[in-house]
């Protein structure tokens, strides 16, 4: 087996669905698809036993397993992989049928071990993309594409961009580390096992913008304050883990963010609008 998808889900049974048509055609490599369903009570369960009652071959598997989070669901999935390589997705990412192929042709050309390859990622056009969707895109609140550059990553926080939505990695690289469980909510989770594979295995990160996926994910401004207190409480858990990684904000900087988040300031960041809005009160949840 050449290559090993694997995709944590969780209450998403449609979208997963549409997910899994687009993988389903991919051309040219050998892969398998593993589902590992986090406890999902949206029938999910049934989608899926239809889906595999029509699949024509068992490149499609299905584990089911109590809610624990998507950290130790990938675990999972990589624990039951047979390829050689790993690509992790999300359950609503959507991808053209050249997707995979890219991949791992961009592995071929770099067969070094550390070498982990970055697709890119970008809101599905189908959607109703709103400011507050390209606001998380732009400015590196969810993605930083805007501060690569297609090749590999040189620069000292590579591990930053350890984005699961569209990344692959030999899978004896990957089982060098794991992702750690403790993380029990949104977000870092990913950046927390990049950092590892960085500093203990030297991680070479490639950025092949080539390998395109569409995320299929309404967001919209009113989640803004749980999403980012979600995160605020990931990065906390990253900060205990590796004390010597400065991610919150600390010093004048975290006096001039306060001062900034303050009613007053969260009401002309209001008045103003734009990024510097969603910036203001992103920083106000976090903390």
């Amino acid at each position: 087996m050449q290559l090993s998808v694997v995709i944590p889900t969780h209450n998403r049974a449609e979208i997963l669905k549409t997910c899994l048509e687009k993988l389903m055609v991919q051309e040219g490599v050998e892969f398998e698809v593993i589902v590992v369903d986090d406890g999902s009570t949206d029938g999910t369960s049934q989608v899926m036993g239809e889906i595999l009652r029509s699949a024509q071959n068992d490149s499609l598997r299905y584990i089911q397993q109590p809610a624990s989070q998507q950290g130790v669901a990938r675990n999972r999935g990589v624990a039951e992989a047979k390829g050689d390589l790993i690509l992790f997705i999300g359950d609503d990412i959507f991808v053209p049928p050249n997707f995979l192929k890219t991949h791992w042709d961009a592995h071929q050309r770099m067969s070094a071990e550390n070498v982990v390859v970055l697709g890119y990622t970008t809101w599905d056009p189908l959607l109703e993309i709103n400011d507050y969707m390209r606001f998380l895109e732009n400015s590196g609140w969810q993605f930083g594409y805007g501060f690569l550059k297609p090749g590999f990553v040189e620069r000292p926080d590579l591990y930053k961009f350890f984005y699961t939505s569209n990344i692959s990695m030999k899978k004896s690289f990957f089982e060098k580390e794991k992702f750690n469980e403790s993380f029990r909510g949104y977000g870092w989770e990913d950046i927390e096992l990049g950092y590892r594979l960085a500093k203990n295995h030297g991680m070479r990160l490639f950025y092949e913008p080539q390998a395109r996926a569409y995320h299929h994910h309404l967001v919209l401004e009113s989640d803004l304050p749980k999403k980012m207190q979600a995160v605020g409480h990931s990065a906390r858990l990253f900060e205990e883990l590796h004390p010597d990684v400065h991610v919150v904000p600390r010093g004048w900087k975290r006096l001039l963010i306060r001062l900034a988040t303050n009613p007053v300031g969260l009401f002309i960041g209001r008045l103003l609008g734009g990024d510097l809005n969603y910036k203001l009160r992103s920083w106000a949840a976090f903390f």
